[in-house]
């Protein structure tokens, strides 16, 4: 049924090397790490200290999706690269509304998963936070989820629209970049205890479905992170706010209410769009001026690096063109 918002597929080349930098800084650096962890603990902590939330080499690989993200918009259209990703943060006036009415639903969203745990007899704490405890909280917890900024910089704003670049599809994009989030952070529940483990594949599970929400939404969005991240912030508090535990059959539910509340934005985003879903955003295109003044963005981007003539000999990370497709 998403079949409305696919386009047309567009090679990878040239920028392939940037989707092999991108997974090696990420995945490939907390995996790395992990089993460095693992197989030589002594050696690691005399080399690194122990491995705690503000540790220094624990922030930086959290961080990581955010760092290649930047190394490759440098490496692609230098600083103009950074500053157009930047201005693709601006929301144009008739998306406001979008934000509060996010934020709002994912409030519910958390306060519905704590009802339908006591209606099924699934245990959650005794006691929740006070509403002036939740909002201290609440805000605090750009610092307490140290990795929420660089997930939605670098996996939604560079890996899903990669994604949809290679396959114009928002549903094999979405599906994607859940499962590379996913294994970006299976560290620190499969090794943590048996309880994590056991609820990681449906976390999983949860993630490729919002994966496909936030594609559609974010197609809408011209890209704008801001989209996935102020929601997501709301959603990802429902644990610190004591309304429920992480486990196998709070997953289930929060699984099924994810899937209920994309089918809610798929019908919704068609609706808007007078029954037809928006095209998928492609990186790099979704940065630039022809696409960026097509959807009215506030601050259009500056320079079209993709269309730029292919030259005869090139650096290897100095991007080359990729014909003169019809930007999407």
């Amino acid at each position: 049924m998403f079949e409305a918002a696919r386009a047309a597929k567009k090679p990878a080349q040239p920028y392939t090397k940037y989707l092999v930098l991108f997974v090696v800084l990420t995945i490939g650096s907390v995996w790395g790490l992990s089993l460095f962890y693992l197989f030589a603990h002594d050696t690691a902590v005399a080399v690194l200290g122990d491995l705690e939330l503000l540790s220094p080499v624990v922030i930086v690989i959290l961080h990581s999706p955010a760092i290649a993200t930047l190394l490759i918009l440098l490496h692609y259209d230098g600083g103009r690269g950074v500053a157009n990703f930047a201005r693709t943060l601006i929301p144009r006036r008739r998306d406001l509304i979008w934000i509060p009415a996010l934020m709002l639903t994912m409030l519910g969203y958390i306060f519905a998963v704590r009802y339908l745990c006591v209606t099924f007899g699934v245990p959650v704490p005794p006691e929740t936070l006070t509403p002036p405890g939740m909002a201290l909280t609440f805000l605090r917890l750009f610092v307490m989820e140290v990795g929420m900024v660089a997930i939605a910089i670098g996996w939604f704003g560079f890996f899903l629209p990669f994604v949809q670049r290679v396959t114009g599809s928002p549903v094999v994009a979405g599906v994607a970049t859940g499962l590379g989030i996913g294994i970006f952070v299976a560290p620190g529940n499969l090794f943590a205890s048996f309880e994590l483990a056991t609820a990681w594949p449906l976390y999983v599970a949860q993630l490729c479905v919002l994966g496909v929400g936030m594609a559609l939404l974010l197609n809408r969005m011209k890209g704008n992170v801001l989209f996935f991240l102020l929601p997501f912030w709301v959603s990802a508090s429902g644990s610190h706010f004591k309304l429920y535990y992480f486990m196998v059959s709070t997953q289930l539910i929060q699984l099924v209410l994810f899937s209920l509340l994309v089918l809610l934005g798929y019908v919704v985003l068609r609706r808007q769009g007078h029954g037809v879903l928006d095209p998928p955003t492609s990186f790099p295109e979704y940065l630039e001026h022809a696409y960026t003044t097509r959807v009215h963005a506030v601050v259009p981007g500056v320079g079209d690096a993709s269309r730029a003539p292919r030259p005869s000999t090139t650096h290897p990370l100095e991007p080359v063109a990729v014909g003169q497709e019809d930007l999407t």
